[in-house]
């Protein structure tokens, strides 16, 4: 089942604002769910950046997002399914207007008749033994899949959905047997792997049937909405909810964003600080498949629904749940994680001083999680910074690193703020409304925090905020971006709806119509570029252990398209640019000769080959051979991965040498524990290199500049 419904919102830039149209009235012919589509529909008219129009062009793609919801996969309706709901296809837009819910019940009907059918036969299918050895492939993309023209159709497909998931769970336990005194022949471990797959069958399309029940309306509504753009979402009350926890800050979890990705729930961001972020072993991109609390039995989540499967994996603090996930790499892993808080210290600024042993150089470290900012006048990720900076002057360091990799954005406020650290004064962002009107956003406090020598490191999720920052500061020419070929490209400003606000209601009987988060501004660079799909460019790009993965806007439905308008008036740090052919050369060569860096470029080509690789096999050897392949592949990766021996890290500020104080003792451990990741981070080294040779280029051309005014 696949679910529009992103249940957490990390990387988009979320204001309140109050929509000024009349409100509407419970009649006697009261509908709630006629009402929520009904205000839906006026808010996109009105307030929507893209001005699109809800007409046929509209109506046909909200069609096939919403077929999409109800069989992602194609696995339950016929080809004649779609053919009659055909009707329905240039239609919508009208009902949508009219609060017509009639395509969403006739679809709804049709699935659950669908998933019935396929619910009386999956038993027998996996009464009788797989052949593991039969030369046979299964169409993992759906996009190549036809839907079946008949049930002996589908039944053959659901045949060889039951054998791979039979066959995985084949292997995973033939593997423990291998350890197991009392081992068991091949043709019981068979037998037990079907029995296995069966047991969390039956769950899964009990869930399936509940879902479209209970869940299609605001399915429905959400496949409307996100045809305008990606970050455009209904929530409806019980979601809403959910999101109101996260807006809150309650973290209390495995400190993780979810969302959909087709049949599974996808991991997108690990939350600093959390549990997850901790563990280390669960990672954006990740599917989880399978839910277990404690030691009980695992529940199959796919094609639950993304809320439902977050209501699993959410719990008390210190309670053990345990996540099947599926590795980007197509291996199937048990992450153990022990739920709790964030670790609010974790997700503040801090930095740390990087000693070159080979040159002497001293270089600072800032890396930043998040554009924080408590508005009752807390702590803000900008104050929190210009602290840093001021420690690391104090220290005399030769230039400096902000890391923003995995830093998926947050307060619009400190990205405009942060970038004025660095630059004496001038504009920093350009941000365009649906009437075309563009507002400059200035730094608003002229003067420069740290004016030395800078790099900014970056990845694919590297969103919104951050963008914001690192375009600021290569259009100023005054840092250069290293990293991935570009960051995630999110250039939109999303407004949060409380729906309840624009219906008359009385007061002892008040029903929730959820939220709506929809996207009102653009982001344009001061250069006159939009950050929106192309984000920013990296001016060294290095491998990442990220680049087989699909992340970023030009991978979602509907983004908004790229565009520019004309630049702001700025003034360059520098006239002339700060990265030359030679400094890319040489960090070319140091990354063609570094183990690290050419084991992670085979990882990632070697990953991307297995997910372009749609067929999937059914031969037990053949997935044997392409799982050794992968394995091997990861383990040089990791043999590879070892402490930078020319790198030393120093504190900003020295802990009590000795106390008994444990919040003492607990702090040493955290920094100890970060300082080894800084050394055994090959992308933050080569940082240091690049650094290195942009210091050594400013000292030639200060001293030729000295040498010729001599001269004069």
């Amino acid at each position: 089942m696949k679910s529009k419904i992103t249940v957490t919102v990390s990387i988009a830039v979320v204001v309140s604002v109050i929509l000024l149209f009349n409100g509407f009235s419970r009649g006697d012919d009261y509908n709630q769910e006629k009402l929520v589509a009904q205000i839906v529909y006026t808010g996109l008219e009105r307030w929507h950046y893209s001005g699109k129009k809800i007409d046929n062009d509209f109506s046909a793609k909200a069609f096939t997002e919403f077929i999409n919801y109800l069989d992602f996969s194609k696995r339950f309706l016929l080809q004649s399914d779609i053919e009659t709901l055909q009707q329905y296809k240039y239609k919508i837009d009208d009902q949508f207007a009219e609060g017509n819910s009639e395509f969403v019940k006739a679809a709804s009907n049709l699935i659950q008749k669908r998933i019935s059918q396929v619910t009386d036969f999956y038993a027998e299918l996996l009464s009788k033994p797989f052949d593991f050895n039969a030369k046979e492939s299964l169409e993992l993309e759906p996009e190549k899949n036809q839907y079946c023209k008949t049930i002996d159709e589908i039944k053959e497909y659901w045949r060889k959905n039951l054998k791979y998931r039979a066959l995985l769970r084949y292997i995973a336990l033939k593997e423990t047997n291998e350890k197991d005194k009392k081992k068991k022949n091949d043709k019981e471990l068979e037998e037990e792997a079907r029995k296995s797959v069966l047991t969390t069958m039956k769950p899964v399309f009990n869930r399936l049937t509940q879902t479209i029940k209970n869940d299609s309306f605001s399915a429905y509504i959400n496949s409307l909405v996100q045809v305008t753009d990606p970050h455009t979402t209904y929530f409806s009350p019980t979601d809403k909810e959910t999101f109101d926890m996260q807006i809150k800050g309650s973290f209390e979890g495995i400190g993780a964003t979810l969302q959909d990705e087709g049949e599974y729930v996808k991991v997108v961001n690990i939350i600093p600080g959390g549990p997850s972020w901790r563990q280390k072993q669960l990672e954006a991109g990740d599917l989880i498949v399978k839910v277990a609390q404690g030691n009980d039995e695992p529940v199959d989540i796919i094609g639950m629904r993304t809320a439902d499967a977050v209501k699993l994996i959410r719990g008390k603090k210190s309670t053990l749940v345990r996540l099947s996930v599926k590795k980007p790499d197509g291996r199937i892993i048990e992450i153990p994680i022990v739920r709790d808080v964030v670790i609010l210290e974790e997700t503040f600024a801090k930095s740390a001083v990087l000693v070159d042993k080979k040159t002497g150089k001293h270089f600072g470290f800032i890396n930043l999680p998040g554009f924080y900012n408590d508005f009752r006048g807390g702590r803000n990720s900008t104050d929190d910074v210009k602290k840093e900076l001021e420690k690391l002057k104090s220290k005399k360091v030769d230039g400096v690193i902000l890391d923003l990799r995995n830093n998926g954005g947050g307060a619009l406020q400190d990205a405009v703020r942060m970038s004025g650290l660095f630059i004496p004064q001038g504009p920093i962002l350009q941000v365009k409304n649906k009437s075309s009107q563009v507002s400059v956003l200035e730094d608003p406090n002229p003067g420069t925090t740290y004016s030395g020598p800078l790099v900014v490191l970056i990845n694919q999720i590297t969103a919104s905020a951050s963008e914001i920052l690192s375009a600021a500061l290569q259009d100023y020419n005054r840092a250069i971006i290293v990293g991935s070929n570009q960051s995630f490209g999110k250039g939109t400003v999303q407004a949060l709806i409380d729906l309840d606000n624009f219906v008359t209601q009385k007061d002892e009987d008040k029903e929730s119509f959820g939220a709506l988060t929809i996207t009102i501004q653009k982001f344009y660079r001061v250069n006159g570029d939009a950050i929106q799909l192309k984000g920013v460019s990296s001016n060294i790009v290095l491998p990442d252990r990220y680049d087989y993965l699909e992340i970023g806007e030009k991978y979602m439905d509907f983004p908004l398209s790229w565009d520019s308008i004309p630049p702001a008036s700025y003034t360059k740090w520098k006239p002339e640019p700060l990265v030359t052919q030679s400094m890319i050369e040489k960090s070319r060569d140091r990354v063609q000769s570094n183990q690290a860096f050419i084991q992670i470029k085979d990882y990632a080509d070697k990953v991307k080959h297995f997910q372009d690789k749609k067929m999937q096999t059914l031969k037990i050897d053949e997935v044997l051979k392409e799982q050794d392949q992968i394995k091997q592949a990861r383990e040089k990766l990791d043999k590879v991965k070892q402490e930078n021996p020319n790198m030393q890290v120093l504190p900003t500020i020295k802990l009590p040498v000795s106390s008994s104080d444990r919040m003492n003792i607990v702090e040493k451990e955290r920094q100890e524990e970060w300082f080894k990741e800084l050394r055994n981070d090959i992308t933050i080294g080569e940082a240091m290199e690049i650094l290195s040779d942009l210091i050594d280029m400013q000292k030639i051309k200060s001293t030729s500049k000295g040498e010729n005014q001599e001269k004069k």
